[in-house]
């Protein structure tokens, strides 16, 4: 007597599985009633994925509403999150773009920058290096002449020592000679527009 599917198809049971059953087919997975079981898993995962994603949340720092799979994610990285929370150093307003931006908006921006080019800014600070450099010096390399990209190479090696006479323009090429082996190419020229400039 022949024996039938042991997953309750009905049908003869052809084939001895590894497990030990029988089934109608080769694979288990061919059965109609595996297939009709697979179905229904698979429609009920999908419904489960439909309905997280209409799902809506509030976030607790900010109160704008996100699907409730990536509300988690929205909190952490939220800036008004204590955690992330930046303040404009102008108007003292929180900053959405707290990873780049250092202001709250195009205003502040504008203030903020341009006190860093007074003599004496917000801060108390004096002007920038290179604003120093430019007002005492021509932005022409002193090497080879250079004048769209010129840097400022500080004389002493000391970034805090801002004198006008310890400042050289030199294009980038010649910036990154100093300290490097080919520094000896350029250095008895640096040592001489120094040295004119102490004079003067």
């Amino acid at each position: 007597m022949n024996k039938l599917c042991s997953y309750g198809c009905g049908n003869i049971g052809k084939y001895k599985l590894k497990n030990g059953k029988l089934c109608c087919n080769k694979s288990p997975n061919q059965c109609s009633v595996i297939r009709k079981k697979n179905s229904e898993k698979t429609k009920q995962t999908n419904n489960f994925v439909v309905n997280a994603n209409t799902i809506k949340k509030r976030c607790k720092w900010c109160n704008e509403e996100k699907t409730a799979p990536t509300i988690k994610r929205h909190e952490r990285s939220c800036y008004l999150n204590p955690l992330n929370l930046k303040l404009c150093p102008i108007c003292n307003c929180p900053i959405k773009d707290y990873k780049h931006t250092k202001t709250y908006s195009c205003k502040c921006a504008r203030e903020y920058f341009s006190e860093q080019y007074n003599e004496y800014g917000r801060s108390g600070k004096n002007l920038t290096y290179r604003t120093v450099c430019f007002d005492n010096h021509k932005k022409v390399c002193i090497i080879c002449g250079e004048k769209n990209i010129v840097e400022v190479h500080h004389y002493d090696w000391n970034h805090e020592n801002n004198d006008p006479s310890n400042l050289i323009p030199l294009c980038s090429t010649h910036h990154r000679y100093m300290g490097s082996k080919f520094e000896k190419l350029i250095i008895k020229q640096v040592d001489d527009y120094h040295k004119r400039n102490l004079r003067e």
